[in-house]
């Protein structure tokens, strides 16, 4: 509330916040219209997950940006003014923050590096914007290139339009992650870009919400289900499609010789989304802007610049 405040006092222009309950039972949607009467509140009844509250809050938004947060997130008075200015590029789909711990304040999630490798897009390596890049008046170098091969939904500013043209997050993919990897792909196969802006500061308290309501085979279960479900939508390039099939394949014999269960309950309720699948696949493949393998070139760019540094891979 105090950054979009600041922000609109600032810009002197008007912020609308949104808060989506996702059917919690505390009481929250009564005390916030108490409390807070000038925001608006859109109140679910049954607790479905992050995809299907995004998409509830977007339905909801008139403003052309819209600043996803999440309930564990808190956020540097400042960082608006920083993610707002990107979008004056018409291809920007969305801006991503740098996200330090709630409590150590050490980096946790920065600027996000994307390679084809074994079969997989691997999507969860960081890099941030080396200090001596940036002047006293922390400006970044024109020369510094900050692209990201996805937004985290937590924490991320999106061109309202855009995703709603894309339809919003695949709410096959609650109750909760990979939505985020999915929307960023198809947007940026679309030929829109992805940013990382360091100076948008949020500190966030890493799984805080879904640690106390899935136990850890749940929630193993539930992330290689949708990674199987990403890639199934939005990986094209034919030899690359073989080379996911064949890692696939190899990871069912493994499963079955160790009994990894959660894997083969991944792969079971994935495919059993196949016909839903196939049709958003098919959608995809016509609005392709921007291959796979191009994708990996621009990422494999972002790796090679020397105002960058590689925090983990």
């Amino acid at each position: 509330m105090e950054a979009a405040q600041a922000y609109a006092q600032e810009k002197s222009t008007a912020v609308e916040v949104i808060v989506v309950d996702d059917g919690s039972t505390d009481g929250t949607t009564d005390w916030l219209r108490a409390a807070y009467p000038h925001i608006t509140t859109v109140r679910k009844e049954v607790n479905e997950g992050f995809a299907s509250t995004s998409n509830a809050g977007f339905a909801r938004v008139a403003s052309p940006i819209t600043v996803l947060l999440n309930n564990d997130v808190g956020v540097r008075r400042d960082f608006l003014s920083y993610l707002v200015p990107h979008f004056s590029d018409p291809t920007v789909f969305a801006v991503c923050c740098k996200a330090l711990d709630a409590e150590t304040h050490t980096v946790i999630t920065a600027g996000k590096i994307g390679e084809f490798k074994r079969g997989f897009w691997r999507v969860f390596g960081n890099y941030d914007v080396v200090e001596a890049t940036m002047s006293h008046g922390q400006t970044l170098s024109p020369d510094i290139q900050c692209y990201s091969i996805l937004a985290s939904g937590g924490f991320s500013a999106f061109s309202t339009e855009k995703v709603r043209e894309l339809g919003g997050f695949n709410q096959f993919l609650d109750p909760f992650y990979w939505e985020d990897v999915d929307l960023s792909l198809r947007a940026w196969k679309r030929g829109w870009k992805i940013l990382y802006e360091p100076r948008a500061i949020v500190y966030h308290a890493t799984s805080s919400t879904i640690g106390t309501h899935f136990d850890r085979r749940q929630i193993t279960m539930i992330a290689q289900r949708n990674r199987l479900i990403t890639h199934w939508i939005n990986l094209h390039d034919p030899i690359w499609v073989m080379e996911h099939i064949g890692m696939v394949a190899l990871l069912i014999l493994s499963s079955l010789l160790t009994l990894n269960l959660p894997f083969l309950r991944a792969l079971a309720a994935a495919v059993r989304l196949l016909p839903h699948i196939r049709e958003r696949r098919r959608v995809e493949r016509r609005a392709i802007r921007l291959s796979d393998r191009e994708l990996a070139r621009l990422m494999a760019f972002v790796r090679q610049q020397p105002g960058l540094r590689i925090l983990n891979r």
